[in-house]
């Protein structure tokens, strides 16, 4: 009974570790020291400290520890504002002031001094360094959210690397621009195409017409699975998660590009078996 107590307590307290870690900035910086930026020098980190534990520096140094990584520092800043329908008017989108979805490190870091923020009305992205303009320019004349010369393509150009820090691969935005390259059916809902609004570089208000991306579900997940045990993508344990490093996008870009034009459906629940 002695011994059953035991391994019962020790069971507790490496769970009560796991589940309440206490992520010290020493223990965040040796994390972020196995990754390695590409020669671009582009990140792109989708996040969720909360999934890690508790970071004792406060999200704040999250962010300056991230910046310390690389020279252009890129997060999703999106908002998804869509009409409730096609002949409704949709919500007005301004760079400078609609609050990111994507988490209380992107709602800091698309506020903080000098970083830029593309203007798209559904999946705008913020960015700091000296690329960051480059990469957000003219996002709302582009006709699709992630396809075809929006910031997103200007990643896998550059050939940027992708943190998922604490999330999975159902967080990775670039499947969506894999889709657009192949020319998925999938991609889009057919027929659709949506009016937004936003507030231009000059503060005038514009409409703007991009197509809307399919709510087909998805093998996010699971194709993430792929992506790791073919070597694409580094794991490291931080806290009660970990980070899944993506060294050179263009490489998975590629990869899902290939695979979406000689199996169609592979990335879609409607295919298992492809995924075997």
């Amino acid at each position: 009974m002695a011994i059953y107590r035991e391994k019962v307590q020790k069971w507790g307290t490496r769970l009560s570790a796991r589940y309440f870690a206490r992520i010290s900035p020493d223990k965040l910086i040796a994390a972020l020291q196995k990754i390695s930026v590409g020669p671009s020098g582009v990140l792109f980190v989708h996040s969720s400290l909360a999934a890690c534990g508790y970071f004792a520096g406060g999200p704040e140094s999250v962010l300056d520890a991230l910046g310390e990584t690389c020279s252009t520092l890129c997060m999703p800043t999106h908002t998804y504002c869509y009409p409730e329908d096609p002949d409704n008017i949709a919500p007005l989108f301004d760079a400078r002031s609609t609050p990111s979805k994507n988490g209380v490190l992107t709602e800091m870091f698309r506020k903080r001094t000098d970083v830029i923020r593309s203007i798209h009305s559904t999946h705008s992205l913020a960015a700091y360094g000296p690329l960051a303009r480059e990469i957000c320019t003219n996002h709302y004349k582009r006709d699709t959210p992630c396809g075809a010369a929006t910031p997103y393509a200007m990643l896998v150009s550059l050939r940027a690397s992708i943190l998922l820090f604490g999330v999975s691969f159902h967080s990775y935005t670039l499947y969506h621009t894999a889709e657009d390259a192949s020319g998925s059916e999938w991609a889009y809902e057919q027929g659709r195409m949506d009016t937004l609004r936003v507030i231009n570089e000059e503060g005038e208000q514009r409409e703007c017409l991009s197509r809307r991306q399919s709510r087909a579900p998805r093998r996010f997940r699971e194709t993430g699975d792929l992506l790791e045990h073919a070597g694409l993508v580094k794991k490291i344990e931080l806290g009660r998660s970990a980070l899944l490093f993506v060294p050179d996008c263009s490489e998975v870009h590629d990869f899902l590009v290939e695979r979406l034009r000689t199996t169609p459906d592979f990335l879609y629940q409607t295919c298992v078996a492809s995924l075997r």
